[in-house]
């Protein structure tokens, strides 16, 4: 188990969650270092998106606590644990395909949003100063993301992959402090890859501190400054991606016993 760092921005403690019977994720302690990367990985039906929706207040836990920042962010809706900075993308998307790309990215902005309804409706100077601004980061992120081109166009007429990048801008919109990526290379071709890990990377340097959930190895290992990995919902392995590559109880979840010994 990773000792607790005092650098930790988010501390997962004794996570446990059962759906009836069945016990999807159990007693898992995570740690994410302030500024770091760290990737949760593990063979299909894990516990990783169990995990996550944790994590995000999409589901309640059984039992644990989740500390982010030192606040304990347990049974918070997921509005409610976005706005605290628990901010995640969707392994399958969730954006509105018959709005423009800068309409998507405002849509996030929403949860940042300090006016009042009355300044809504009456669309005063106090409303209008923030939509501004709001649209001013919009177009900065998507400027970042090589999207500001796109901004007018319907997200539906968007290539896949641009689709998948815009996940990413309309959740860094919100000023995550932890920021979720929930495999954002899955249906991506190489080059979107390599563009994707440069960002992610850029995002690291700038400070931010990301969980990266994700089944393509090569991109973990090269993002990640710590990997955990889960199995049948319990932790079974956390180090560096050297540690993991060579665990033994990593290699036999997912190449099966034989398998591991034989690559050893």
């Amino acid at each position: 188990m990773a000792e607790s760092s005092p650098d930790a921005i988010l501390q997962v403690r004794g996570l446990t969650h059962r759906f009836g019977g069945l016990l999807a994720v159990s007693d898992v302690n995570l740690d994410i270092v302030r500024g770091t990367l760290l990737a949760l990985i593990g063979p299909n039906g894990a516990g990783k998106s169990t995990t996550v929706n944790l994590l995000t207040g999409v589901i309640t836990p059984t039992s644990g606590r989740i500390l982010l920042e030192g606040q304990d962010i347990v049974g918070c809706s997921s509005s409610a644990a976005a706005r605290a900075g628990m901010v995640r993308t969707f392994q399958n998307g969730r954006l509105f395909k018959r709005l423009t790309v800068l309409e998507n990215v405002l849509t996030g902005a929403d949860g940042r949003a300090k006016t009042s309804l009355f300044d809504a409706i009456t669309r005063n100077s106090r409303f209008r100063a923030e939509e501004d601004a709001f649209r001013h980061s919009a177009m900065e992120l998507l400027t970042e993301l090589k999207l500001d081109g796109d901004a007018d166009r319907q997200v539906g007429e968007l290539p896949y992959g641009k689709q998948r990048t815009l996940e990413i801008a309309r959740a860094l919109i919100l000023q995550p402090r932890v920021l979720l990526l929930d495999e954002p290379a899955a249906g991506l071709n190489s080059g979107e890859v390599e563009e994707l890990i440069s960002y992610v990377s850029l995002l690291r340097s700038r400070g931010l501190s990301i969980l990266l959930i994700e089944h393509n190895m090569g991109l973990v290992m090269r993002l990640a400054d710590r990997v955990a990995v889960l199995n049948f919902g319990e932790k079974i392995a956390d180090g560096t991606p050297a540690e993991v590559r060579s665990n033994e109880r990593v290699l036999e979840a997912y190449l099966g016993r034989k398998a591991s010994h034989a690559a050893g």
